[in-house]
């Protein structure tokens, strides 16, 4: 099979697609066929060695120090189930499903073992690959900072980084919660965000959130150019700031700022539970997957270049389909 391999930190070009032995499923594990995947900001900040700010030698330590300790990166894929391991239940070979082995990676592959802390969910008939892989890294990363942050009906939200793949799903979700929801995004983006919800829409090329007389009882920033320092005025009393990204004294402060969110426990977005949730809201038509551009395997490359430009909507997908 081939799988694309990192072997060294660098630009997108370090990227590789190299022949490499298919793997055999063990005891509660199954081998996923690929049919698509995605890369994220996430994948892109493994393959660069890239921090928001002075974590690079904690990402060494995680990662690998040199070098990727895991060569195939990638966190989710859709795919069909093509082979399974003993002990493997609720599962058949044939299923189409969608897979995540969480930070052990290995996605960006044509065939994905998912050992048996993984979690593999059944798409909708109704779903295609695409839209399902569209949906968990910016999906499950909402889920699990509002699920902290106890966003409710009738809370002001402010998402910024509206149009990136945490914050379209954001907007959907925070409107089915019930919130009244302010995206800011880019002008250009401006119609894509109100179709999926968004109350209010702050261009940041032309306004800046911060100095405006609003409040919010929730600020999301998905971004990392808006932290707690610059927002903490922008919020009521009693609001949350929910730090998608932030550099390492962010991190730390964030610690004993009753007002920062921080869950970084990947166990509580990656669930089958976030997973089957996201794939049935989507196949009652109640969220709408975003994709930006779709690149055939071979391309990967490209795929990288895309989300290192900083300008996607949505997800950058893989697909290892002909057509």
């Amino acid at each position: 099979m081939k799988a694309a391999f990192v072997e060294k930190y660098g630009p997108p070009e370090v990227v590789q697609i190299r022949e490499t032995p298919r793997p055999l499923p063990g005891e509660g594990e199954i081998l996923v066929k690929s049919h698509a995947t995605t890369v994220n900001s996430g994948d892109a900040r493994v393959r660069a060695l890239r921090d928001p700010g002075g974590m690079k030698l904690l990402m060494r330590f995680a990662l690998g120090f040199t070098k990727p300790k895991q060569p195939v990166i990638g966190f989710d894929v859709a795919g069909e189930v093509a082979e399974i391991g003993v002990g493997v239940t609720g599962l058949k070979v044939g299923d189409r499903v969608l897979a995540s082995n969480r930070f052990k990676f290995g996605c960006h592959a044509e065939y994905v073992l998912i050992d048996s802390d993984g979690v593999a969910v059944k798409i909708p008939d109704n779903l295609t690959y695409i839209d399902a892989i569209a949906l968990p890294f910016g999906g499950a990363t909402s889920l699990v900072f509002f699920e902290a942050g106890g966003l409710k009906a009738g809370d002001a939200l402010l998402i910024n980084g509206a149009s990136g793949a945490v914050g379209v799903m954001a907007i959907q979700l925070a409107k089915l919660m019930g919130a009244e929801v302010t995206a800011v995004c880019s002008g250009a983006n401006a119609a894509l965000v109100r179709e999926l919800g968004a109350d209010h829409v702050i261009d940041y090329t032309t306004n800046d959130f911060t100095g405006q007389s609003t409040r919010y009882d929730l600020i999301m920033d998905t971004h990392g150019n808006a932290p707690y320092a610059r927002v903490r005025h922008v919020l009521k009393p009693g609001g949350r700031f929910l730090m998608v990204i932030g550099n390492l004294w962010e991190m730390i402060s964030g610690g004993w700022q009753k007002a920062v969110v921080s869950p970084r426990d990947d166990k509580a977005a990656v669930s089958v539970k976030n997973y089957a949730y996201l794939l049935d809201l989507a196949s009652k038509g109640e969220i709408k997957p975003v994709v930006d551009h779709v690149y055939p395997f071979p391309d990967i490359v490209e795929a990288h270049r895309r989300v290192d430009g900083g300008h996607k909507v949505g997800s950058v997908v893989v697909s290892f389909d002909e057509n």
